[in-house]
């Protein structure tokens, strides 16, 4: 029987499949560097986009942002000219008391009182004056409660005295002013 030496193909098979191995191993490595870039790039555009994205966005928000501070300035604009225009509005409508408010005070002033000073705080007036008897100062408050343009009227002081050489009362009177409540708009 003849002896053949099978070792030597055995070597040679081994260093072929050891090459077919470091060549399948390179080239699964390289496909994996290659699959990785091919990611990287991928993401890095995908990246790339979203910022653009968010820069596009930003830019936008930094418009409506502007649009908002001049829709605020305009709505404080508004406010100040609506405040103006309610001011001239209570002006106009107040403009004609101060003659009724002038007229009421001569129409119920009876003969025989006289006043020498009065002032107005809010809607309350102070009348001093001087009045030939106490009658008249009653005469001269009955007047002012029946008149539409005043509440009933608070006697502070009355005392005698002496005005212009006759014997007089004086007297201090605060008289509320009527106010007109407003029926609410329907």
């Amino acid at each position: 029987m003849s002896r053949v030496n099978l070792l030597p193909w055995r070597r040679v098979r081994r260093q072929r499949r050891q090459k077919e191995f470091l060549t399948m191993l390179g080239a699964g490595a390289v496909a994996a560097v290659l699959l990785v870039a091919v990611w990287q790039l991928i993401a890095m555009a995908v990246v790339s986009q979203q910022e653009e994205r968010n820069n596009l966005l930003r830019s936008e928000i930094a418009i409506l942002d502007m649009k908002i501070r001049e829709i605020k300035d305009l709505q404080a604009q508004k406010a100040k000219l609506q405040a103006r225009m309610d001011v001239i509005q209570d002006l106009q409508v107040k403009r004609p008391m101060s003659v009724r408010l002038f007229d009421a005070l001569a129409r119920t002033t009876p003969e025989g009182t006289f006043l020498t000073s009065f002032a107005q705080r809010d809607t309350t007036l102070s009348l001093q004056g001087w009045a030939q008897s106490n009658a008249r100062i009653s005469t001269y408050m009955h007047q002012l409660d029946a008149s539409e343009q005043f509440d009933p009227s608070i006697l502070r002081v009355a005392r005698a005295g002496e005005h212009r050489g006759m014997h007089a009362s004086q007297f201090d009177l605060q008289v509320p002013q009527h106010v007109a409540k407003e029926e609410p708009a329907q």
